[in-house]
């Protein structure tokens, strides 16, 4: 699996967003992601393959050194923005922090399926993509109301600002099913 995504590795928002993932993880419903995965998405996760499946996926090979090279000449020239992370929202299966950065990251996926036709515009189940943060996932039904409660209290907190100077690409392999190290690969933001 592999996309396109902007990391958030200020360390004065990640403070504060560990601090309401440890908050909602003491609730005992919930299990958090680590911060490193911590990463707003701007183009939904491609599947790649070295098999034969059904549908059709691509290669990993060729679509990582070709999407690193088109990715980078897509956006180079964009320049940094300003992203802003304020409030906690849930979806189904997880409790998000949400980032605001005037449409940016919408306009820099748009760049990139430009630049590559064959990229998703939306996540594998249907659903359109939808800017975020993703802390923690649910690990217990029957808890929830802890969770919305807190989700609740921390709806407009503000977890600070910080700037954009690169995306990356990330490639997360699996070998039976299970996950191996991801890799990541940096797209400067070089722009005036």
């Amino acid at each position: 699996m592999a996309g396109f995504v902007i990391p958030v590795d200020d360390a004065a928002v990640r403070r504060r967003l560990q601090e309401v993932a440890k908050r909602l993880e003491a609730t005992g419903a919930t299990t958090a992601f680590p911060p490193d995965y911590w990463h707003i998405t701007i183009v939904p996760p491609v599947l790649l393959t070295n098999g034969n499946p059904d549908p059709p996926r691509l290669l990993p090979e060729p679509f990582i050194s070709e999407a690193l090279e088109k990715g980078r000449r897509a956006v180079g020239g964009l320049g940094p923005f300003e992203v802003a992370v304020r409030g906690l929202n849930t979806f189904r299966e997880v409790v998000v922090a949400v980032p605001y950065d005037g449409g940016r990251g919408l306009e820099l996926g748009g760049v990139l399926r430009s630049a590559m036709p064959e990229l998703p515009e939306r996540y594998l189940d249907g659903h359109d993509l939808l800017p975020h943060i993703s802390l923690t996932q649910y690990a217990r039904d029957d808890r929830l109301e802890e969770i919305v409660e807190l989700v609740q209290r921390e709806r407009e907190t503000d977890f600070g600002r910080f700037r954009v100077h690169r995306l990356e690409l990330y490639v997360l392999p699996q070998h039976e099913g299970a996950p191996g190290r991801v890799e990541k690969h940096e797209l400067p933001l070089e722009g005036p």
